[in-house]
Formats: C-alpha cells, structure tokens, sequence
C-alpha cells in the first residue's frame, strides 16, 4: 500500500489525519484523489483542518474547483428531476439509483460527492413510454450506431444513454439491475415494492436496497477509477445501517431476496481488507455461506484490492494492469454467456478497426 492512499482512507473513514505534511505530498494526494473521483468529497473533509495559511494558498484552488463542481452537479440534478416530475404526463413511476438517490435519500455520503450521470429505472412494461416521456422534456439518445442502440435494448439491463439537449445531463434509464443475459436478472417490481414515493411517481429505494444495488454496480463495472468511491459510500452506508438496526440481518435477507447475495458478501469482503472494517460474527458467517467454496473470489479479492488501492496512474505496475484486465473480463461474463461474449466483441472489434481505417483515410 503506498503512503498517498493510506493517508487518503484516513480522510475517507473520518479519522483523525496529519495535515502537517510536504507541499509534494498534497499535490500527489489531489492528483489521486482525482483520479479515483473523490476531490470533492476529500475537499469537504479538509474544510475546517488546522491548516497553515500558506500551505491552503497553494492547494485551495483544487478544493473550491472540486467543491464548486459537486455543487453545481447536485444543483443540475434536482433541476432535471424536478422537471422530470413536473412534466410526466403518463405518471409513469420511477426510482433513482446511486449518486442521485443519495442526495435526495439526504445521506451523508451525498456531500461532496461526484456524480457523472443519473441512474433512473422504470418497469420494463412502462420502458416504451418512459423513452418518449424522456423525449418530451428534452433528452435525445446518445447513442447512434445501429449495432450500439440494439446491444442496449436486446441484452442489458438499460437504454442507451440520453442527454439532455439544453442542460448537458447525462440520464441513463434502467429497466433492471442487471442484464437481461444475466442468470440474476430480477424482478423490478420487488424494488418498488420497498421504495418510499417522496413525490408523485417518484420514488428512492430503502436503505437495502441502495446498499445492494451500490454492490452490484461496484462488481459488475468495468471501469476501475470509480471502485474506491463505490466502496466509500458502502462503508458509510453499511455502518449506518448496521447502526440504526444493530444488525445487517435485515439487508443479508433482503439479498437473499433478490438473489444478489453473493455481491453483498464479497462488499463485506472487500470492506475488511480494505477499510479495516471489523467484521461481527454473523457477518463473518454470511460471508463463509455465501464465499467459502468459491475457487475464483480469492483471485477476484485479490484483484479488487489492487485496484482498490491503486497509486497514480503513471506509475501502475504490471500487477495493475493485469488485475485491471481479469476484472474487465470478469465484469462481461457475469453480464452475458460466454458465446454471446465472443460475438458482441467479435463485433465491436471489427467496428473499431473499421473507424480507425476510415480516421486514417480521411487524414491522408
């Protein structure tokens, strides 16, 4: 583990930190902090240290910059769901996920926090209208490849992404948690079913839920520059949870519910090794029950942490790559079968390399 990272995690589990530390070490922690999309939430932790005067002069550009960013995301985010609301003429209901359903659940870890895009799920029944409710406030699909726009609506779990053609948001609309192609495709419904409807239509999942859909996204990514901001916010949540209800036994349920028991285990996993989280005795055992004749999540594991408590780009390892790699593949056989798999990347390779022939003729 490299110093920057582990002062960083003081900063992320709001431990006590020394800020009497080399102007080349704060610059190196905002880098990484950037890098892992955790500057605005590092420059709320910093608000209010015992810093000397001189040292905040040279890094408080960053901190505002980051701050600012976080405060006009959320700013944007309640506007276009706000106007999402308003304007939904069909009532169709729907639930925010992730970063959205944060800050509207007014959970602590929504301070400071990024957010590149808004997760929003709909049924799979009220897909259709939902697509031209989307249109009539604004949204246009990004997505304009034949092929690209029928890998999205055939096989996964959602549209291809929308942008709002006025305000610049990144929507994406879910009709489930996971692929179609997946052996764990569930049941929307049971997800509305939990829900607490905080306006008309609109609906924030239960504190299970965001912790098991947080879980599913973290391992079913397959980007890893996010995975330690996914963590973060499970360790808060879990913790708060496990606080308010002395127990983690309601949401070990609720996984067991939804078939997702497994990702949930691996998060409680992943949160000893890497937080230090201790773990209580039925949390150690619904780890064992869920993990423990699993050949591959010691290697999974291990790769996870590498890149859990990866340094600064420019100085990866060969380790970081190729648990980088393991990972990416992993993340797309869980979502689809392994011949479907060949196919779709069979596909898109032979699309890459045709729009790379073109870019190259046209540049001559």
């Amino acid at each position: 583990m490299n110093n920057t990272f582990a002062w960083l995690m003081c900063f992320l589990k709001n431990e006590d930190v020394d800020v009497e530390r080399p102007l080349s070490e704060w610059f190196r922690l905002i880098a990484l902090s950037r890098q892992l999309g955790l500057l605005g939430l590092l420059a709320n932790r910093i608000e209010g240290l015992n810093i000397s005067p001189s040292l905040l002069k040279r890094i408080n550009t960053h901190l505002i910059s980051a701050k600012l960013q976080v405060e006009n995301q959320q700013k944007s985010v309640n506007w276009h769901i706000e106007k999402l609301v308003a304007n939904n003429p069909d009532g169709i209901q729907f639930l925010v996920l992730k970063g959205a359903a944060y800050l509207f659940a007014q959970k602590s870890i929504a301070t400071g926090r990024t957010m590149s895009d808004v997760d929003i799920l709909v049924t799979r029944s009220s897909l259709d209208n939902a697509e031209f409710w989307l249109f009539l406030n604004g949204y246009a699909s990004i997505k304009n490849d034949e092929y690209d726009d029928y890998y999205y609506r055939q096989w996964m779990h959602e549209l291809p992404p929308f942008m709002h053609t006025t305000g610049g948001l990144t929507l994406d609309l879910h009709h489930n948690l996971l692929p179609m192609t997946s052996k764990r495709f569930i049941d929307p419904h049971l997800l509305f079913a939990e829900a607490r409807e905080a306006k008309p239509n609109f609906f924030i999942p239960s504190d299970a839920d965001l912790i098991i859909h947080s879980a599913v996204h973290l391992l079913q990514d397959s980007v890893f520059n996010r995975t330690l901001r996914d963590l973060t916010d499970l360790y808060h949540l879990i913790n708060a949870l496990t606080q308010h209800q002395h127990s983690a036994a309601a949401l070990f349920a609720r996984a067991k519910t939804l078939r997702l028991e497994k990702d949930v285990a691996k998060v409680f996993s992943l949160l000893h090794s890497v937080f230090k989280r201790e773990l209580l005795p039925n949390e150690t055992d619904f780890v064992k029950q869920c993990l423990g004749r699993s050949l591959f999540w010691p290697v999974e594991k291990r790769c996870y942490i590498t890149m859990l408590q990866q340094p600064l780009l420019s100085e990866w390892t060969a380790k970081h790559h190729l648990s980088s790699w393991v990972l990416f593949v992993k993340s797309h056989l869980i979502k689809m079968p392994l011949t479907l798999l060949i196919k779709h990347s069979y596909v898109k390779t032979i699309k890459n390399i045709k729009s790379s022939w073109e870019q190259h003729e046209t540049q001559k």
